[in-house]
């Protein structure tokens, strides 16, 4: 298959509800600060408690935003299920097992800075993805 082709098919098809961008990149920020706390040199308790509040920030950040609820509305229009996806779940295990493996290292607060930074920028990236608003673009 021609890869051109096949990028440009999908580039044909628009997202019709866009994750609205300060939601994803406060999520972003936030799951990058989660992981990046527990790679830290941080005490684990202190680095745990953080992630966390920064993990439930960027799920009520998400979630508890109106846009979800027009993405309902029209994938009822159109008839489409808002179930998640393998597509839409492997990105989001490959964060999760980020979060989980990131205590084992204890790294300096520049090599915490990088965590932070590449996390970011996967999310990032992933989230339209993960959050299913790339997927009502082809319903």
């Amino acid at each position: 298959m021609n890869f051109n082709a096949a990028y440009g098919a999908m580039r044909e098809h628009t997202t019709p509800i866009p994750t609205p961008a300060w939601v994803r990149l406060g999520s972003s920020i936030l799951i990058g600060a989660a992981v990046a706390l527990l790679a830290s040199r941080a005490h684990i308790f202190a680095a745990l408690v953080g992630a966390l509040v920064c993990l439930v920030a960027a799920f009520v950040l998400v979630f508890a935003h109106p846009y979800r609820r027009a993405m309902r509305a029209y994938a009822d229009k159109r008839n489409v299920t808002l179930v998640p996806t393998i597509a839409q779940l492997v990105p989001l295990m490959i964060l999760w097992l980020m979060v989980m493996l990131a205590p084992i290292v204890a790294l300096p607060t520049w090599g915490a800075g990088l965590v932070w930074l590449v996390v970011f920028g996967l999310s990032f990236f992933v989230f339209p993805h993960v959050d299913g608003t790339r997927r009502l673009a082809f319903a």
